[in-house]
């Protein structure tokens, strides 16, 4: 690892067996800590083809290594680390945010347990996240290319690149040889309507299948449309100039496509145990769903159970009745937190009218809690009107924030969340009341494989500090029962 040569340092003299008390003299690392609110516990994060598991000093107690870039890791009970890594075979396919190709899981020591790649490799490849499931298997998200002539009711103006990507998820069970195989697989595409709401016929519209997904329903401008809406004029290079935000990048300073080949780019997928149900995001409609996945093939219950965040995807809503803007990992809350069963998602916002992200907890409309059956008025939009808990503040004032793109929050076993700031590569914990108690500032800078770190007491450099997931485990988490977790190092000296 490459380290930067820093100026003369500025930063308090602290040893990993120290845990820094002065932390208003900190750049990188833990800036903030209220040791009296913050949730107790680690933090799992990834950067480069690092994982680190970090205490609440910010000290690292253990990593991993992996020969691949690494997005999101998880960590089971049993102490092993399931994450993803990119893949040479599926270079076809890369270019676009979140691809992956491969999946692993290795022992607290790094040995390998068991890998699967997706086949065949010039059509697939799994992307963004993963959920481990209670009985050892592993859900994961899967492009799938489509030939524009394999698209039943798509339009040909909405078919820009020659092809659609359709997104499956997938559940995979190692198989006890050092591979994993595909039991169970759930489809878009098996799930669209066909027909164009201005060419339907009683019944065959989307406000009348709600349970499916408008093969035409395609946002103007595509992914880089519903992040900033600058992007949709000829002048946007101008216009995105003059927004001046830090989050506003040149990722989506440029022109996208209609109906482009990711025309869902789906972000995140979680399992509720006891309902049987799977959540997915989908960035680019700016809404998430809910599947079941013990449903009979029989089409309508195998589709939609519940979609929240933008019902004009189903005809049932306009532009103002949007409530979510190309979102990122929404995901169930675990049974016995607060909230257990709502859903937690982070907002991303977007340019120009929409400077600001927040974190919104929404309670699924059921006729009794866990129930898994939705309820919703024929014709109108699934409820809830809004969240029941939100926090973000707006643009221009104190601790608002914004991130285009990446970021996430899961809820704490004290009630509070976390929230990482992707872009940025800033994660921070709030209470349910909105007060900020620990803050962390990833010190890791990752351009294109070449690791730098920026010393304690300098200020980061140009360069990616992006963080896609941050996780934190309570000190009881089985993984750790039997380990000596003893402070190694700071990350940033």
């Amino acid at each position: 690892m490459s380290r930067r040569v820093p100026t003369p340092l500025r930063q308090p003299s602290a040893t990993p067996s120290q845990r820094r008390t002065d932390l208003d003299k900190c750049s990188v690392g833990v800036v903030v800590r209220d040791d009296n609110r913050v949730q107790p516990g680690y933090t799992l994060i990834s950067a480069g083809r690092e994982t680190y598991l970090i205490d609440e000093a910010g000290r690292v107690v253990h990593e991993w290594r992996s020969t691949s870039q690494v997005s999101v890791a998880y960590l089971l009970p049993n102490g092993h680390l399931l994450r993803d890594g990119s893949d040479d075979d599926g270079a076809h396919m890369t270019g676009l945010g979140g691809d992956a190709g491969c999946i692993e899981e290795v022992t607290w020591e790094n040995e390998v347990v068991w890998r699967f790649s997706k086949m065949p490799a010039d059509t697939h490849l799994t992307h963004h996240d993963l959920e481990p499931m209670p009985n050892g298997n592993v859900l994961a998200l899967c492009w799938r290319r489509v030939p524009s002539g394999d698209v039943p009711g798509r339009k040909p103006d909405l078919m820009p690149d020659g092809e659609v990507w359709d997104n499956i998820v997938i559940e995979i069970q190692p198989n006890g040889m050092g591979g994993a195989d595909e039991v169970w697989r759930w489809s878009f595409f098996d799930h669209l309507l066909q027909v164009h709401r201005t060419e339907g016929t009683p019944g065959s519209t989307p406000r009348d299948n709600p349970h499916l997904m408008h093969v035409n329903f395609c946002p103007q401008g595509g992914l880089h449309g519903v992040r900033n809406r600058n992007t949709l004029f000829p002048d946007c290079k101008k216009r995105c100039r003059n927004m001046r935000h830090t989050a506003t990048t040149a990722y989506e300073d440029t022109p996208g496509k209609t109906g482009e080949k990711d025309w869902l780019h789906c972000n995140s997928v979680s399992y509720c145990p006891s309902r049987n149900h799977i959540l997915i995001n989908i960035n680019v409609l700016s809404e998430m769903v809910i599947i079941d996945k013990g449903a009979p093939d029989d089409g309508m219950f195998q589709g939609f159970r519940w979609r929240w965040g933008n019902p004009a995807s189903y005809d049932c809503g306009t532009r103002v009745d949007q409530k979510l803007f190309a979102p990122h990992y929404a995901n169930f809350i675990e049974e016995g937190l607060p909230g257990a069963g709502n859903v937690l998602v982070f907002n991303n916002g977007r340019g120009p009218d929409r400077l600001w992200s927040t974190v919104d907890e929404i309670t699924p409309t059921e006729s009794e809690p866990f129930s898994g059956i939705y309820t919703r008025s024929i014709g109108q939009a699934f409820g809830p009107e809004e969240p029941c808990w939100s926090y973000g503040p707006r643009l221009g004032r104190k601790d608002s924030f914004f991130c285009s793109y990446l970021s996430s929050a899961h809820r704490l076993p004290n009630g509070n969340t976390l929230i990482c700031q992707g872009p940025q590569g800033i994660v921070f914990e709030i209470t349910s009341e909105g007060d900020e108690v620990w803050r962390y500032i990833n010190p890791v800078c990752n351009d294109l494989g070449t690791v730098s770190v920026t010393r304690q007491g300098d200020s980061r450099t140009e360069g990616s500090y992006s963080l896609c997931l941050a996780r934190k485990y309570a000190p009881g988490f089985e993984a750790f029962v039997g380990r000596d977790l003893v402070p190694l190092r700071y990350l940033e000296g």
